[in-house]
């Protein structure tokens, strides 16, 4: 995978947002402190490695991008969505399907994405 297929990754979790969304919220992880966010983050990551993969560092890269997010007063949905795409940019990159050259520009690349979209991201 290339980084001009990351777009086409953000573009699958778009599509399969409202799905992922059910399987967040049906999720039981043992660490009590996961949120709904950072559960939309182990989704997308389970797009590409197992669930049990998940590490503390996964936690941690999720947890800055949405305190990023909340500081920037991004809406609720697209705070869900931003996690999902960077769960399934871990993801990917913890299954060697990215680098960390592909894995950084996919991180800079997300809120692109999202501001392409526009107010549709509140309509998910």
């Amino acid at each position: 995978m290339t980084e001009s297929d990351i777009f086409d990754e953000y573009q699958r979790m778009w599509d399969s947002f409202r799905r992922c969304c059910e399987a967040a919220n049906s999720l039981n992880t043992p660490n009590p402190e996961d949120d709904i966010f950072i559960k939309m983050a182990i989704v997308g990551f389970s797009h590409h490695q197992k669930t049990e993969s998940w590490e503390h560092d996964n936690y941690r890269v999720a947890k800055q991008y949405l305190d990023e997010g909340t500081s920037l007063g991004d809406s609720e949905t697209m705070r869900k969505f931003n996690l999902l795409a960077l769960g399934a940019l871990m993801g990917l990159y913890a299954s060697g399907k990215i680098d960390q050259r592909v894995y950084s520009i996919g991180y800079c690349l997300l809120p692109g994405f999202v501001l392409g979209k526009g107010g549709a991201v509140e309509n998910l």
